[in-house]
């Protein structure tokens, strides 16, 4: 009881179990140089499947979109119970530190950085977690949580001989557990604005839940210390969502206010994704997108607009079952029966009762 009340608590700690038959468990730190010009993401993890199972790091370099995987035993996995702290091999991340030495038929990658000031979420009971009151719910496919929303990194990452500096570099940090990555879905993040302390990230999923599914969406804005949450659970909703080319639109507002999200994917590279506990899906991400990020109240007074660099940008899967109008595109429901009842707007949830 003790040990799932600080699973709770700490979300970051191992969620899950060795013994499971499908499963993946990944977490996500990110790194962006001092000057913008190096961006590095580092994503250990265990994938659980009755085709085999083992633990991994996966590599991608923000500036050219390079990835590389690095495939482990399971029993190179461990983990504490008391404090975050994973290995995968030889390679240790904590909520303080990443140390990898990994090395492949290309060459080798080395890293040592340390993190400093983390801004996890606040934790409440109505309240645990980016997920909101979901996180109670049981057999959901994908759970999802942020260590940090923004920390100063220090260290450095070493690429085939290529040493990169990160000195005074901003960091972040989150995870997803459980069996599959959605269907489709739409994430977007940076904490590389003009003013330090700055963070930003948006999902919208599509969720199955009892048979039925929703896309369920979070957006968190944290300016000047404030941390401004919308989502589904908190009644929010999207008004408007459009995808043209590499160009994303989404509008998102509450009963106070409203956040324009304007982002332009870049280089992409393909990474590995979970479906039933294997890593067998091939998703593309860019991490040196750009967004551009505007709040005003309902009158329209702007209480924040800020752009974004070095910023992570996902766009997976067919759009239209999640409300989002793509250029060329049919927005019909009759043409795409599993798509998402939209009520006119696009992107506009409906959200199952909660149980």
């Amino acid at each position: 009881m003790a040990h799932a009340l600080r699973k709770l608590t700490h979300p970051l700690l191992f969620q899950g179990s060795t013994a499971k038959k499908r499963y993946f468990e990944g977490w996500y730190f990110k790194q962006v140089s001092a000057d913008g010009r190096s961006v590095f993401a580092l994503i250990p993890g265990i994938s659980l499947s009755p085709r085999g199972s083992h633990s991994f790091v996966q590599v991608i370099d923000g500036t050219t979109g390079a990835t590389r995987w690095f495939s482990y035993p399971l029993d190179a996995f461990r983990w504490s119970r008391n404090r975050f702290e994973i290995q995968v091999g030889e390679n240790r991340f904590s909520d303080t530190s990443a140390d990898v030495q990994l090395t492949d038929g290309a060459g080798s990658i080395e890293a040592h950085l340390r993190y400093h000031g983390l801004t996890p979420l606040p934790f409440s009971l109505g309240s645990p977690g980016v997920m909101g009151r979901y996180t109670y719910a049981p057999f959901m496919e994908c759970y999802h949580a942020i260590g940090s929303l923004d920390h100063r990194v220090e260290g450095s990452v070493t690429v085939d001989g290529s040493r990169f500096d990160f000195s005074d570099g901003r960091g972040y940090i989150e995870k997803d557990w459980g069996t599959s990555f959605p269907r489709a879905w739409i994430w977007a993040q940076s904490n590389s604005f003009e003013e330090p302390g700055t963070s930003f990230v948006f999902s919208l999923a599509r969720i199955p839940w009892l048979g039925r599914f929703f896309p369920g969406f979070f957006s968190l804005l944290l300016e000047r210390g404030r941390l401004h949450r919308m989502a589904t659970y908190t009644g929010a909703r999207i008004v408007a969502a459009r995808l043209s080319g590499r160009e994303l639109a989404l509008d998102i507002s509450d009963r106070e206010s409203v956040i324009l999200l304007r982002a332009e994917r870049s280089h992409e590279g393909v990474l590995l994704a979970p479906e039933q506990g294997a890593m067998d899906r091939r998703i593309g991400e860019s991490i040196d997108a750009r967004l551009h990020v505007t709040m005003t109240d309902l009158s329209g007074k702007v209480l924040f607009n800020g752009s974004g660099s070095a910023a992570g940008l996902e766009v997976v899967g067919d759009m239209s079952i999640l409300g989002v109008l793509t250029e060329g595109a049919l927005n019909s429901q009759a043409q795409n029966p599993d798509s998402a009842p939209t009520s006119g707007m696009p992107g506009k949830t409906s959200e199952p009762p909660f149980p």
